[in-house]
């Protein structure tokens, strides 16, 4: 399951933290900025990757993928979703 979980948050533009020092936050903003990733994107690479997971251990059945991104400069906020199911 750590694998599932490790490469899910490599989808992302950025790592996940759950707190913040001001020095560390020029790092995460520069990183995401040199990898930046939409919602759509995120969930093509989950969904790729739980699918050919499986062909190296016991597959997976069914999952869905979904993504939202929580907007702070626009009115809305962006999804994206995906299911499989074999």
């Amino acid at each position: 399951m750590e694998d599932v979980i490790q490469f899910i948050e490599e989808s992302a533009s950025s790592g996940l933290y759950s707190i913040l020092k001001r020095p560390d936050e020029k790092f995460v903003t520069e990183h995401a900025y040199d990898n930046p990733r939409f919602v759509e994107d995120v969930v093509r690479e989950v969904f790729l990757a739980l699918k050919n997971f499986g062909k190296c251990e016991k597959p997976f059945s069914y999952f869905k993928v979904e993504c939202e991104n929580f907007e702070s400069i626009h009115n809305h906020n962006a999804y994206a979703c995906t299911e499989f199911c074999e």
